[in-house]
């Protein structure tokens, strides 16, 4: 995990395999790093075994579930849900999570994430008719205390597998859904479409090459339903 300061009032959490590195996660890093003005917890999977309370036990317990169905990859996704509880103790404030293949392209300043979630406890990318899109959530700490133990009980008591799929963005939405926290779209306008981070406002400093997208090194023509301004999408 890299260094933190201190006294940090926004922090992002992000995690991912060892294998993973050239491929994606470096890129993300890298880019963090030159655009940011926030400090980054990048946890490997080796690291988050090594730190969680229960995330050893329940990739042994759950070896044997199918992951050719990203549907129902609870060990894979498992890894954001344990990342996300150990960064949240290190935040003062605001934590956001955003996914290792993430790619940042302007300047991204505190103040421009206190405006995303403003007065907020949870902010997270909607989507219409369907789960939203967890590649990018902003937490509140404090208010979001109780929904994070929620989600994290899921996984230490086996009730994810209860419900009708078993990957972090159903398991996230389904306990948002009978929560009582303030919560914010960062879809804007784009709720409509399949892939509102390029979509919306996050689409002004960030790109999320999610699935395919990762081998051509950018989001596809087909996801872009707004026409962008930035130099990155023209390019």
């Amino acid at each position: 995990m890299l260094g933190l300061p201190e006294g940090t009032d926004v922090l992002v959490v992000t995690t991912y395999a060892q294998r993973h590195w050239d491929v994606y996660a470096k890129r993300c890093i890298d880019t963090f790093e030159q655009f940011w003005d926030a400090p980054l917890a990048a946890y490997t999977d080796e690291l988050l075994v090594a730190e969680s309370s229960w995330l050893s036990a329940f990739k042994a317990s759950h070896a044997h579930r199918p992951t050719d169905n990203y549907r129902f990859d609870a060990v894979r996704f498992s890894h954001k849900v344990a990342a996300i509880e150990l960064a949240y103790e290190l935040a003062d404030d605001i934590l956001i999570w955003m996914d290792a293949d993430c790619v940042t392209h302007a300047p991204v300043t505190k103040d421009w994430l206190k405006s995303l979630i403003g007065d907020a406890d949870f902010a997270y990318l909607k989507r219409e008719g369907k789960y939203p899109e967890c590649g990018f959530m902003m937490f509140r700490k404090g208010a979001c205390d109780r929904f994070l133990s929620d989600i994290v009980s899921l996984y230490k008591t086996d009730e994810l597998f209860r419900m009708a799929e078993w990957h972090d963005s159903w398991a996230i939405e389904e306990i948002r859904k009978v929560s009582d926290l303030k919560c914010s779209s960062l879809s804007g306008d784009a709720e409509r479409t399949g892939h509102p981070l390029v979509n919306g406002p996050l689409g002004e400093k960030l790109d999320h090459l999610k699935g395919k997208r990762k081998t051509r090194g950018k989001s596809l023509p087909s996801d872009m339903k707004v026409k962008r301004a930035e130099a990155y999408w023209s390019r």
